[in-house]
C-alpha cells in the first residue's frame, strides 16, 4: 500500500497518512503539518467519492421501495423515482453540504457580516489558506454533482443543468486539487446550498420535472415551499451571492498579478474557476427571472384578475 510520509514539526516524529483510506470525518482532512498544510492524497479523495456515491444511490433504492404505492399519485414507474431522487439524493445532498457549511461559517463570515474589511492585502490569505472544512465540503460536493450530472442527463433535465453541475463539479475539484478559495468554498458549495434544498423538493410539484397531480393533490406544500424557497433564495443566492462573487473575483485578480510558484501553479485553475463562477452567477440572474415568472403565474392561479363582480347586479 502506498503511503505518504510528514513530519510533525511540534513533535518531531514521522506521521504516516495511508493514500487509499475513507475520508468520513474533518479530522480525516486534517493537515499533519499545520504550516505547510496539504491536502489528502488525490486517491483517498477519489476513493471517498465513488463511497458517498455507492451511499446516495443505497439511499435513492430505499426512497423507492418506501415512496412506490406509498400514494396513488406514485403507483406508476415515474412518479416515486422522481420522488426518491430529489429526496434521496438531491435533499440529502444539499442539507449535508449547508450543514457542514453552517457549521464552518465562523470562517467566512466576514464575506457578508463585514465584507469592507476584506482588504485587498489578505487575498493570498484568503484564496490560499487551507481549511479542512471546506476540503470536506468540496468533496462531498463534488460527489453530488457527479451524481446529479448522471441523473439530469437519464432524465433530461436540460443543457442549463447539465452546464450548472459541469461548471460546478469542475470548481469543486479544482478547490481541491491543487487547492485554492477554501475561504469561499464553504459558502458557495456548503451554506448556499440551503435555499437549493428547498428547492429540490419544490421541484416535485413542477409541472415539466415533477409529478403529475402533486400541485393538487399538495396545495398547502407546494406553497409554503414555495415562500420558503422565496426567503432562502433571496437570502443566499441574491444578497449574499453577489457579494461573495465580487470578493472572490477581486481576489483573484490580485493574486493571479502575483509571480510565485503558489500563484503559477494554480493560475490556469484560477482563470477556470473565475470563468465558472461568473457563469454560475449569471445562471442566478436566470433563475430569478424564472422564480419570477412562475410565482407571478402561481398568484394568478390562486387570485385570478378579471373576474366580474355581480353584487348589486
Amino acid at each position: 500500500m502506498c503511503r505518504n510520509t510528514q513530519i510533525d514539526s511540534s513533535k518531531k516524529t514521522l506521521v504516516r497518512r495511508t493514500s487509499s483510506s475513507l475520508l468520513l470525518t474533518t479530522k480525516s482532512f486534517s493537515s499533519h503539518d499545520p504550516e505547510n498544510a496539504t491536502p489528502p492524497p488525490m486517491a483517498s479523495s477519489f476513493i471517498t467519492i465513488v463511497f458517498f456515491i455507492a451511499i446516495l444511490c443505497v439511499i435513492e433504492h430505499m426512497c423507492r421501495y418506501i415512496f412506490k404505492d406509498a400514494h396513488y399519485l406514485l403507483e406508476n414507474d415515474v412518479s416515486y423515482k422522481i420522488l426518491a431522487r430529489h429526496v434521496g439524493v438531491d435533499f440529502t445532498c444539499c442539507c449535508v453540504v449547508a450543514y457542514l457549511g453552517i457549521k464552518s461559517a465562523h470562517i467566512c463570515k466576514a464575506m457578508w457580516c463585514s465584507p469592507f474589511s476584506l482588504h485587498p492585502s489578505g487575498a493570498q490569505v484568503r484564496m490560499f489558506t487551507y481549511h479542512p472544512e471546506a476540503q470536506q465540503i468540496l468533496l462531498l460536493f463534488l460527489a453530488y454533482q457527479i451524481k446529479n450530472l448522471f441523473d439530469t442527463i437519464v432524465w433530461n433535465d436540460g443543457p442549463q443543468y447539465i452546464f450548472h453541475h459541469v461548471a460546478a463539479g469542475m470548481a469543486a475539484f479544482f478547490g481541491m486539487y491543487p487547492g485554492y478559495s477554501h475561504y469561499y468554498a464553504i459558502f458557495f458549495m456548503g451554506i448556499s446550498e440551503i435555499s437549493t434544498a428547498v428547492l429540490v423538493l419544490l421541484a416535485n410539484f413542477d409541472d415539466k420535472l415533477g409529478i403529475d397531480g402533486f400541485s393538487e393533490a399538495f396545495p398547502a406544500v407546494k406553497i409554503g415551499l414555495g415562500i420558503f424557497f422565496v426567503i432562502t433564495f433571496i437570502v443566499c443566492r441574491v444578497v449574499i451571492w453577489p457579494i461573495g462573487a465580487y470578493m472572490f473575483l477581486k481576489d483573484a485578480q490580485t493574486v493571479l498579478k502575483l509571480n510565485n510558484p503558489q500563484v503559477n501553479t494554480r493560475r490556469i485553475h484560477l482563470k477556470t474557476t473565475v470563468f465558472c463562477l461568473s457563469g454560475l452567477s449569471i445562471l442566478q440572474v436566470v433563475f430569478l427571472i424564472q422564480i419570477y415568472v412562475i410565482s407571478k403565474a402561481e398568484i394568478e392561479k390562486m387570485f385570478p384578475l378579471g373576474e366580474t363582480s355581480t353584487v348589486g347586479v
